[in-house]
């Protein structure tokens, strides 16, 4: 995919070289921002929008002088303040009305401001979702949502073993999908966030959010039954799982789940996993900013004003839609739009489950400011620790975070 991606920008730049038009060069490693280009390029005669892939985008600023300088830059983990100054400010397209501020989900456009200046724009983002077939929806007593605990009570229900004491059914084990301990941290109020080029976390809510998820593995018997029942029965993709009738729920983040195809997902439900009323917005939501040292500035105002309308989003979905391309990406940018209204009215008829449970805008909880590498230390640090805590006993001593994050810091820097 990446290496697709990279020959398409080289060849969306290389072919526009002798072209009349006026620039915006787009730095970005989502591969969607490519067709959306091609409708923005086709939509006017003025300026051609050129993509560039980076792997790590934000991590690649400043440009160096041997290489095209972005524009505009769209990735994920933008508003680290390590990068901040990297972008100028866009409150002035907002007050002179040039970008409307009320079609935004308010508190995702909130969390990108910094003392009262936007650097970012949301582009999209995804929610964590619990699913299961309809044929096992008798075990879920709540329609649109539900919390942690209301999870594992249903999945205990579902857990059956046969004469020889061995699990034929376990609804759900948290250590199964490594990304739901993490989700399980995040939502019970952990606060991970940055902190210089690490990170901070509430190590109390931390140490009980341990204890909930190893109280959830001894309902299930113990970390060694739950880890032989996915060896014998977990083996295959997670849509195949719930469909072997073993097991009750799977986790995936709503990219995930609209990836299955319109006949899988006629088979399934799902809920939104939420604490308090409150949808923990994945970590990954895609902003867009314009970089302090862009050559073609207002040719990127005008790239930005037209990407968020919900017209231009329309023909985006359309286009991707007509090449078939909606196969393997969900959405816009891969997720729900930063639009309240496109992801509202407009998804539904791409994605027709949405009709009963579309993200409601006062519920979501927008991810906290994060480190650069945040990925590689909830990977490498925060997950690991959570999962040898709840594997561990009495007898074993679990490294402590600190310990962890020092070890990977040492490899890093």
């Amino acid at each position: 995919m990446a290496a697709a991606f990279a020959a398409a920008g080289l060849f969306l730049f290389t072919s526009c070289m002798d072209d009349s038009r006026q620039t915006v060069v787009i730095w970005t490693s989502r591969s969607e921002i490519v067709p959306y280009a091609e409708v923005f390029n086709a939509s006017q005669n003025k300026i051609k929008a050129l993509v560039l892939y980076k792997k790590n985008p934000v991590e690649s600023l400043p440009a160096t002088k041997d290489e095209v300088p972005p524009d505009l830059v769209i990735g994920s983990f933008m508003r680290t303040e390590r990068k901040r100054r990297q972008f100028r400010s866009l409150n002035y397209l907002f007050t002179t009305g040039e970008v409307n501020e009320s079609v935004f989900y308010n508190n995702l456009l909130d969390s990108c401001k910094k003392n009262e200046s936007i650097y970012q724009i949301p582009v999209s983002f995804n929610i964590p979702a619990i699913v299961f077939t309809k044929e096992h929806e008798e075990f879920v007593k709540e329609a649109y949502m539900l919390t942690l605990e209301q999870i594992q009570e249903a999945a205990t229900l579902f857990n059956k073993k046969n004469k020889n004491g061995l699990y034929t059914q376990m609804g759900f084990a948290p250590q199964w999908e490594p990304q739901f301990l993490y989700m399980a941290a995040k939502i019970r109020d952990c606060k991970f966030e940055e902190s210089g080029t690490s990170f901070s976390c509430n190590l109390e809510a931390l140490s009980e959010t341990v204890d909930f998820l190893r109280d959830w593995t001894t309902k299930n018997g113990s970390p060694i039954e739950e880890q032989d029942f996915a060896f014998k029965y977990l083996y295959t993709p997670q849509y195949k799982q719930l469909l072997s009738k073993h097991c009750l729920f799977s986790f995936m983040t709503s990219d995930k789940l609209f990836a299955l195809s319109q006949a899988q997902l006629e088979t399934v439900d799902f809920r939104w996993i939420h604490k308090n009323n409150k949808i923990p917005v994945d970590d990954s939501m895609i902003t867009m900013g314009l970089y302090n040292k862009a050559k073609h500035k207002s040719n990127a105002e005008e790239f930005i004003k037209w990407f968020f309308t919900e017209e231009a989003q329309k023909q985006m979905m359309e286009h991707v839609h007509q090449m078939n391309l909606n196969v393997s990406t969900f959405g816009i940018a891969g997720g729900f739009s930063s639009l309240k209204d496109v992801t509202e009215k407009v998804f539904p008829t791409y994605y027709n489950t949405l009709l009963s449970n579309a993200p409601v805008a006062e519920l979501l909880m927008p991810p906290a400011v994060l480190p650069l590498r945040w990925e590689s230390l909830k990977d490498k640090v925060i997950i690991p620790y959570i999962a040898d805590s709840i594997n561990s006993n009495a007898e074993t001593k679990v490294r402590s975070i600190e310990e962890r994050t020092s070890d990977w810091t040492k490899q890093i820097f």
